[in-house]
Formats: C-alpha cells, sequence, structure tokens
C-alpha cells in the first residue's frame, strides 16, 4: 500500500513540474509577443513574389534580392486584392528571436516547423494583439558577433536574426542543430505603389 502512495506522490510532483514549465513557456511568449508588439516598425519597398492566403503570408523580396515570409496583420484590409509581382510599401515588425537551444532528440538532423498564432493584449493604439509564434528545429549556418546575428537553415528557408542580450550564441557554432522559438515578421501596413 505504501508503494501506491509513493507513486502517486511521485506523478503529483511530476504534474507540477510540468505545470510550472508549462507556465514559464506561456509566460515566455506572452512577455515575447509583448515586445514584439511594442516595437517599432520599419518601412520597406518590395515585390510580392508569393501568397499563403489560408496563413494570412506574404513572401516579399526587398532590393537586396532577399525572400522574406511575412505574417500579415488582420488589421491589414486590402489582403485580399494583392496579387504575386505588386511593388508595395511595407510597414514590419521585425521577426523575434526568442530562444535557440542545441538539440538533444535522436532525430536532430531532420528540420521541423510548429506554427502557432499566439495572443497578448495590445497596450497601445494600435490595436495589434497578435502574433504568429514559430517552433522550429534549425542548423545554424553561421553566427556574426559583430554584427550580433545569428543565420539558421529551417525546414523551408534560410532567415537571419539579430542575437537577443539573453541569448547564448556564443554556446553554438556553425553546424549545430537547434531547437528554435522565435515571432515571424509581422507586416502592419501594406500598400501598393502606384504602377
Amino acid at each position: 500500500m505504501n508503494a501506491k502512495w509513493i507513486l502517486a506522490a511521485s506523478l503529483a510532483g511530476c504534474l507540477a513540474i510540468v505545470n510550472v514549465s508549462a507556465q514559464t513557456d506561456d509566460q515566455l511568449s506572452t512577455d515575447a509577443i509583448k515586445t514584439a508588439l511594442a516595437s517599432a516598425p520599419r518601412h520597406l519597398q518590395a515585390q510580392i513574389v508569393g501568397i499563403d492566403i489560408g496563413s494570412r503570408t506574404l513572401s516579399l523580396k526587398g532590393s537586396k534580392g532577399h525572400v522574406v515570409p511575412v505574417a500579415v496583420s488582420p488589421q491589414v484590409t486590402n489582403f485580399d486584392s494583392l496579387k504575386i509581382g505588386d511593388r508595395v510599401d511595407v510597414l514590419i515588425k521585425e521577426a523575434l528571436l526568442l530562444r535557440a537551444v542545441k538539440s538533444t532528440v535522436a532525430d536532430a538532423g531532420l528540420r521541423k516547423r510548429v506554427d502557432t498564432t499566439a495572443f497578448a493584449s495590445a497596450s497601445d493604439a494600435s490595436g495589434f494583439g497578435a502574433a504568429k509564434e514559430i517552433e522550429i528545429i534549425a542548423t545554424v549556418q553561421s553566427i556574426d558577433q559583430k554584427k550580433k546575428t545569428i543565420t539558421l537553415r529551417g525546414p523551408w528557408h534560410t532567415e537571419t536574426f539579430g542575437i537577443p542580450p539573453e541569448l547564448a550564441a556564443k554556446k553554438l557554432k556553425a553546424g549545430d542543430t537547434v531547437h528554435v522559438v522565435y515571432i515571424s515578421a509581422t507586416a502592419v501596413e501594406v500598400t501598393p505603389v502606384a504602377k
């Protein structure tokens, strides 16, 4: 009978630990979303080279030829009128790297991706309260300590992120497989350029 109580107590303890971890991750996501939503958008002129209507995502090709996937905020009301080939002025909130940890899973060489939409209350008048959180298994392509950037090759494309101060990128090196969580770039305004 004591063995049953010990097992029950052990399971209860494990569940408490899992719950605390989940709260920590939720808090991390909420704080990161608030940070992403509070950041000032930057202006970009680009050409639309791809449109995913289901996920409200545009693939934008900038002046240097780089293609960047950008989630389009629900507040952008002209999304349905945009077409491949359109030149657009975009106000974009940059992608925000939340964490990158060296992967220890058995299938570390297999790149994966999980997309979720996360919500946080917007504290300013902009009204933007949602962000797309993406979790991937990726390969580190390069780390530039001078520019404080890290380039990751994920399952669909290669993307460069600014390294946040709390990320210990010094422990990572090119070729490492990492578990990454980031908030994707979000377009908060898309305006077609007059032809």
